[in-house]
């Protein structure tokens, strides 16, 4: 099954947590990455919420059917 949504932010590495790496499959960004969305979580009463990015073939592995490309 495709994770549609980003994962949470207690799921994410450093480098994740950080923009370098995917957040789906942790390859390296340095080719250029595209929004994946939000990744969200708290501790406590702090937002943890961060934006986070995926490489094209994820990006394009998890576009909905019948979207547009």
């Amino acid at each position: 099954m495709i994770r549609l949504t980003p994962p949470p932010v207690i799921e994410l590495t450093y480098g994740q947590y950080q923009g370098w790496n995917c957040c789906y499959c942790n390859s390296s960004l340095a080719g250029g990455g595209l929004p994946a969305g939000t990744s969200r979580g708290n501790s406590g009463a702090h937002h943890l919420d961060i934006n986070v990015y995926a490489c094209p073939p994820c990006t394009a592995a998890r576009r909905p059917e019948g979207a547009d490309q």
